[in-house]
């Protein structure tokens, strides 16, 4: 797997995490990312992927409501976070990652009739949010597609939500869960 980009690009995704998904989108046509901040882990994945396949990064590139976000955006310009993405996107195909500069609902609705083989959950941690991100997404999942997240077991927020909008999910990679 190739991670030696992804390592460059600051992000709270762990090596294990990444590995995960570089393999996961090496078998992947059609990724859609629910959340990117800066790009870490939507590097991982690209850098991966065969020939053809792309993956749809969907952010609003303005942070959430978490301090970790705050602390870092309260001092950079309007727009820096969605400039640091596209610089840390460069030397990649201009197709392979498309982004979606919009809420998590907005890009589901525009996207309504497409499919994805693959749904990577990683937007806001609060309850609401998260719930609101898979009952957006889980019917953009192709049939026999991949539906998983980030930072379950982490936040109480995500864990609840996942727990009561996906079902029986596993952790594949230290915080990453995927529905069995």
């Amino acid at each position: 797997m190739n991670l030696e980009r992804a390592h460059q690009i600051h992000g709270w995704m762990a090596e294990d995490e990444l590995e995960w998904l570089a393999q996961q989108a090496s078998t992947h046509k059609r990724i859609a990312e629910i959340g990117s901040w800066k790009g870490r882990s939507t590097r991982a994945m690209a850098d991966n992927l065969s020939d053809g396949a792309v993956i749809v990064a969907v952010d609003t590139w303005v942070g959430s409501d978490e301090d970790a976000h705050h602390a870092e955006l309260n001092v950079q310009p309007n727009g820096w976070l969605f400039d640091e993405f596209k610089r840390n996107m460069n030397g990649l195909s201009p197709f392979k990652v498309q982004p979606f500069q919009m809420t998590s609902i907005e890009a589901a609705h525009l996207l309504k009739d497409a499919r994805f083989d693959m749904i990577f959950i990683d937007a806001a941690h609060d309850y609401e949010n998260v719930k609101a991100d898979i009952s957006a997404w889980k019917p953009l999942l192709a049939e026999g597609g991949l539906l998983c997240g980030h930072d379950y077991g982490t936040w109480p927020g995500v864990t609840q939500a996942v727990d009561e909008t996906v079902g029986s999910v596993r952790l594949a990679a230290f915080t990453i869960w995927e529905k069995v």
